[in-house]
């Protein structure tokens, strides 16, 4: 029998109530929210949001909200109000902005002492429970909570959040699902080795990339992961969830192949 792994990462639902009560005290807005409601936003869903209970905001509301022309710093107010209903829709998988990677962008746009230790830990805690729930589910699925993307790109959405990305790939290192490791696999081949060795989401900046540089090439890190997939081949490989071309009837990139790739790499 596989033991039971243990994470540093609280339940996500207890993370999300945990944002609830530490950012309770802030209010609805009064004034016209940071948005335009020339072109970008629905003039009404923008009243909706200043007006309706925080709970019953949607997923329409933070769409239009987070898509909108915004101002390159945050009012830092605004956003904690908005906050907990936002992470609680994104737990429950609502699609809050054209592209995953700035979901939370305008969290990161506020100013760097705008939140105080307290805050920032219930953002932390939030996040590490957000990714070690998302690493549980291999196979992308749009429907799931990485809804599709590859880990990488996840914490990339963390990093545009202001959120060090450090204690999640720490909590992943640690990590000995097998889920968790094959999330490794499929993410460094999708979205570094294909690239040559280069982190290749068009939405990473010089320190997201100079991070997971420093990490994914840390020979303390390679070797936890070389013993990780030397140990997922012996137990056996699990079925992989790409489909067989519909011309050949072969798996193209086939789950070995990704492995060998990514093993090849880290045991160098």
């Amino acid at each position: 029998m596989k033991k039971k792994p243990t994470t540093a990462a609280m339940p996500l639902e207890a993370a999300t109530q945990a944002v609830y009560q530490t950012f309770a005290k802030y209010q609805a807005p009064h004034g016209l929210l940071d948005v335009c409601t020339g072109c970008c936003m629905d003039a009404e869903l923008e009243r909706e949001m200043r007006c309706l209970p925080l709970r019953q905001l949607t997923r329409e509301h933070f769409y239009q909200y987070n898509d909108s022309a915004k101002s390159q710093v945050q009012p830092a107010d605004e956003i904690k109000y908005y906050l907990p209903r936002m992470l609680e829709l994104l737990a429950q998988g609502a699609r809050l902005h054209h592209s995953t990677e700035i979901y939370l962008d305008r969290l990161g746009r506020c100013l760097a002492d705008a939140y105080s230790s307290d805050e920032r830990a219930a953002v932390l805690g939030y996040a590490r429970a957000f990714f070690a729930e998302g690493l549980a589910q291999w196979e992308p699925d749009s429907e799931g909570l990485f809804q599709g993307e590859h880990a990488f790109s996840i914490l990339l959405m963390w990093d545009y959040a202001g959120v060090s990305i450090q204690p999640l790939l720490g909590d992943w290192l640690a990590d000995d699902r097998e889920a968790a490791t094959l999330n490794f696999v499929d993410s460094y081949y999708w979205e570094y080795w294909t690239n040559g060795g280069a982190i290749s989401n068009a939405f990473a900046e010089a320190p997201f990339h100079a991070a997971m540089q420093a990490w994914l090439n840390d020979p303390q890190v390679k070797a936890a992961w070389a013993h990780k997939l030397l140990k997922l081949t012996e137990d056996g490989t699990p079925a992989d969830w790409r489909p067989a071309c519909a011309k050949c009837g072969q798996i193209h990139y086939p789950l070995t192949e990704r492995i060998a790739a990514v093993f090849d790499a880290m045991a160098s």
